[in-house]
């Protein structure tokens, strides 16, 4: 064999040799990886795409007195006797408070009525997310004249309302706008005479206010109070009669900030399906729910909240039946004053969905 074909022969061991080499390090790693890594199965092989492992997590919420934070009772009962809570609550009186709260950080989780979650969530640019309507239509039009049953009924007439620029207001606009009624000249809607429920409240027990837009549990408390006054519309039934009963009125939700719904998403679900199971109660059982919410100092008497249960429609809804009732509601509201729900409508985002 001549020197050049000697050369080409051991060029072609060496190759081959080194080729060998190759492939047993690449085996010897990826044996060493299989040893030494926990397997990691793939989004297809996770039964049921469990969530990751969240053990120890403690989450805050923050919910308000009255009817938003009602459904909450059983779970605000149970953590409240936990030395170790998983979810710490927070009961407060004012809307302020819970959107400092949110914005600041300082609460994960929160109940507040709708149109405050779209605010926040075009204030804080995507940092919140609305996951369940926990309250229906709670406002009702009392009167202490007999004539007045429907929206129709107050051409001519003034209502009072619980503030400027509140959910209330927006919502009777609304209403008597698609009724025919136009607002300023066929009726008077007051919000400045008497700007909080409670002084609307007092005014109206005490006769000062003939005609005025109360949510429950004050609606109760006055009815209770001065058994003149009567419940003259249900504004949430008239919302269904305008609009249909698919499109209920909508007016509380839980909110939760999106870094908790990247970071916690299965404490997030875990919370969300505690609270359903506590709505179930209110609605299921409401002695007992009386007895809570009073004993959380959500409504001050045990008489008051039962009283006032039938009519504050808690409930809990999510996925696409809460999708279509914000977006109608969110739409009627910006009609009427962009303002209402934090300038602009609020794009799909806004809306997260538990896992099921």
């Amino acid at each position: 064999m001549n020197t050049k074909k000697q050369y080409e022969v051991r060029r072609i061991f060496k190759l081959l040799a080194l080729a060998l080499a190759s492939i047993m390090l690449i085996t010897g790693l990826l044996s060493c990886k299989s040893e030494n890594t926990p397997d990691v199965p793939d989004s297809e092989s996770q039964s049921g795409n469990e969530l990751p492992n969240e053990e120890g997590v403690n989450l805050d919420v923050m919910v308000l007195n009255g009817t938003t934070g009602m459904g909450a009772a059983a779970m605000i009962d149970k953590y409240a006797e936990s030395t170790d809570a998983r979810f710490n609550f927070e009961i407060v009186s004012a809307a302020d408070v819970v959107t400092a709260a949110i914005i600041g950080g300082e609460v994960d989780i929160a109940a507040v009525p709708t149109n405050l979650a779209a605010v926040l969530y075009n204030k804080t640019n995507g940092g919140v997310a609305v996951a369940a309507v926990n309250t229906k239509g709670v406002l009702y039009v009392l009167s202490t004249d007999n004539s007045v049953t429907s929206i129709n009924d107050l051409r001519g007439k003034t209502v009072y309302v619980p503030g400027l620029g509140s959910n209330p207001e927006y919502i009777l606009k609304h209403l008597c706008e698609e009724s025919g009624l136009r607002v300023g000249q066929d009726v008077v809607i007051d919000g400045a005479t008497y700007p909080s429920p409670d002084e609307l409240a007092t005014a109206v027990a005490s006769g000062n206010a003939p005609l005025a837009l109360l949510p429950e549990p004050k609606v109760t408390a006055v009815t209770t109070q001065n058994t003149n006054v009567k419940v003259a519309i249900n504004v949430t039934a008239e919302w269904e009669r305008v609009f249909g009963s698919d499109k209920p009125l909508v007016q509380g939700c839980i909110i939760v900030r999106t870094e908790i719904l990247e970071k916690y998403p299965a404490t997030v679900d875990a919370f969300l399906k505690e609270y359903k199971e506590s709505v179930e109660l209110v609605n299921e059982n409401p002695e007992e729910a009386a007895k809570l919410i009073a004993k959380a100092g959500i409504v001050p008497k045990e008489a008051l909240a039962l009283k006032a249960i039938p009519r504050c429609n808690i409930c809990y809804m999510d996925g696409d039946e809460m999708v279509d009732a914000l977006d109608h509601l969110y739409n009627a509201l910006f009609s009427l004053e962009p303002k209402s729900v934090g300038g602009k409508l609020p794009d799909s985002g806004i809306y997260y969905k538990a896992s099921k």
